[in-house]
């Protein structure tokens, strides 16, 4: 099924489809590839609907017509037809998997995630969200939870920069924090589920003050992303030990590596001045200095 194409490409959408929109998006993703080889009035016929509402289904996921999404659902079949021949794909992990076996499922999950962001990703919300960046003055980072783990991860790598960087844990600090920034400040937002109050609290007060907003979520549909200037959605499967949150750390900590080494390589002098300033400041914590 294209390395589970649909089934990432359409799961994500689920909370924003109508009853009948879902029904399409299952026979799709049960379809698989096969859906290559289907008209339009053919899949219309089987799933008893429209073929207006097939077109305007496959218009509302994000493509020009029901030939550009065959398009892509072939191509990306081909991509994971390639792959297969270089690695296999491990289902879930059991107790009976030995720690090697464990170790290959693993990472061959992990590779497979990785692919899949590749696809996914988008050079001009790339551009996008690299042009909020550069012109700030301040960046910061929030997320609760899990997520505000990758917050903090992600504040690490940026304040090798030039830029000043701040992450705050605290809710009550983050909202104090939050009512203190404007125009020149671009705030990195983290909410797996994009449904974290919290999080969406945060984002109403520094869209009131027209802070720029950049949100790393795996729900395309929540009012986090219609709060955002920029938003990065990613998809994960969960599985018995590893939840959905979990296995999207490492795709959310992929997008701020892709940020955070073009924004290096957009000031290059001044961010190797910074990285050398910290690496100074650090070299007392060490030995045989």
């Amino acid at each position: 099924m294209a390395f589970n194409y649909l089934n990432k490409l359409l799961r994500p959408h689920f909370k924003g489809l109508s009853d009948k929109e879902k029904v399409i998006a299952e026979h799709f993703i049960s379809l698989g590839n096969d859906v290559v080889n289907k008209t339009i009035s053919e899949l219309a016929k089987e799933i008893n609907v429209s073929e207006s509402t097939i077109f305007k289904f496959v218009k509302k996921i994000g493509f020009n017509g029901f030939q550009d999404f065959k398009i892509s659902v072939a191509s990306n079949f081909r991509t994971n037809e390639e792959r297969k021949k270089e690695l296999v794909v491990f289902a879930d992990i059991n107790k009976s998997d030995s720690a090697y076996t464990i170790a290959q499922k693993i990472v061959n999950s992990n590779k497979e995630l990785m692919d899949d962001l590749l696809h996914s990703l988008n050079e001009q919300k790339l551009n996008e969200a690299l042009n909020l960046i550069y012109p700030a003055k301040n960046i910061s980072f929030f997320g609760e939870g899990a997520s505000s783990v990758v917050a903090l991860d992600s504040f690490h790598k940026f304040l090798r920069t030039k830029y000043h960087c701040n992450y705050v844990a605290d809710y009550h600090m983050q909202l104090s924090y939050a009512s203190k920034l404007g125009p020149d400040d671009c705030v990195f937002l983290f909410s797996h589920s994009g449904e974290t109050i919290n999080t969406i609290e945060i984002a109403k007060i520094l869209r009131k003050n027209q802070a720029k907003i950049i949100t790393l979520t795996g729900n395309q549909h929540s009012d986090l992303v219609n709060l955002s200037d920029i938003s990065f959605v990613v998809y994960s499967e969960e599985s018995a030990f590893r939840s959905e949150t979990l296995t999207a750390r490492i795709l959310y900590l992929t997008i701020i590596d892709i940020l955070y080494v073009a924004v290096m390589y957009h000031d290059e002098d001044k961010n190797k001045q910074s990285l050398e300033n910290i690496r100074k400041a650090l070299s007392i914590t060490k030995t045989g200095r």
